[in-house]
């Protein structure tokens, strides 16, 4: 994954710029094409061995490889899903119906998770998992390069009294998704990353939270039951802390043993999330803002 550029180029580059990329990603080869071919001779010199369209048409080819190497460098996995030819099937009808708006790499695959799905052309047998692999992938993008906020006060909690927890709000980290995902895509990519060549995962349900770890930087993952998963999901909406706790109990039984049981287990969720770095704030309300 790659960082923004420093600067963008100069107005009059960028218009230059503009209208090779409209050119390159036009999809046919240059000096096959008349219209496109009587513009390289206003915008390249060519030279005695190639014409102006022939000269562009190296740069058009070197072009649509960089730029496919680039969605291939962040969805390493939707490739290994698709193959070598159904990766390269993919990335040109993805650059053709969006072609680069932007300087930076870093957002060539802004569209990817829309595209693919409504993408048609996929392997019927792969569609499903492609699919929900693009989803995954496409949400370490904005993980990679999102800042950070503060780290959380340990004086929000210890000073918190009692009472202050029925209406406090739990301020999730904002470089957090949570995802549920149909295909474990999260094994998949990790394996990919560690240099194996794993089969394709068989359908697993699974619940995601999804982060990047403010000891090292890296994107971690880790897979939640579903009602911590419910719960955070709650927290995420600004649902006060007992209230989407009440929510969540009331939604695995309705017995009071069964309540009793998950206060316990909401207290150990809280030591991992905390120690993962997903609470960035506590927020004492009054019980008029309680939603």
């Amino acid at each position: 994954m790659r960082a923004p550029p420093d600067a963008a180029p100069p107005a009059g580059l960028a218009s230059l710029m503009g209208e090779l990329t409209r050119m390159f990603t036009a999809g046919a080869p240059l000096p096959g094409d008349a219209e496109l071919a009587g513009r390289c001779r206003e915008l390249v010199a060519g030279n005695e061995r190639l014409t102006p369209a022939e000269q562009a048409d190296i740069y058009r080819r070197q072009f649509w490889l960089r730029h496919r190497d680039a969605l291939r460098e962040d969805y390493p996995a939707l490739a290994h899903v698709l193959g070598e030819d159904g990766f390269d099937a993919f990335s040109r009808a993805y650059l053709a119906a969006h072609p680069p708006a932007s300087f930076s790499l870093r957002d060539l695959g802004r569209h990817v998770a829309g595209f693919a799905a409504a993408h048609e052309a996929f392997p019927p047998a792969l569609a499903e998992l492609a699919r929900e692999v693009a989803r995954y992938e496409h949400a370490l993008v904005d993980l990679f390069d999102g800042a950070s906020p503060p780290p959380l006060d340990p004086a929000k909690v210890t000073g918190m009294p009692e009472e202050g927890w029925s209406t406090a709000r739990i301020v999730l980290h904002p470089l957090l998704a949570l995802m549920q995902l149909r295909y474990p895509a999260h094994v998949l990519r990790s394996d990919l990353r560690q240099g194996r060549s794993p089969a394709l995962p068989a359908p697993r349900a699974v619940r995601l939270a999804v982060f990047r770890s403010a000891a090292d930087l890296t994107i971690r993952y880790e897979e939640l039951e579903p009602p911590a998963f419910a719960l955070l999901e709650a927290l995420g909406r600004g649902v006060p802390l007992v209230a989407a706790c009440e929510a969540v109990a009331a939604g695995e039984a309705a017995d009071e043993a069964a309540g009793v049981m998950l206060g316990a287990r909401v207290g150990a969720w809280f030591q991992q999330w905390t120690s993962w770095g997903l609470i960035a704030d506590v927020v004492r309300c009054s019980g008029a803002e309680r939603g």
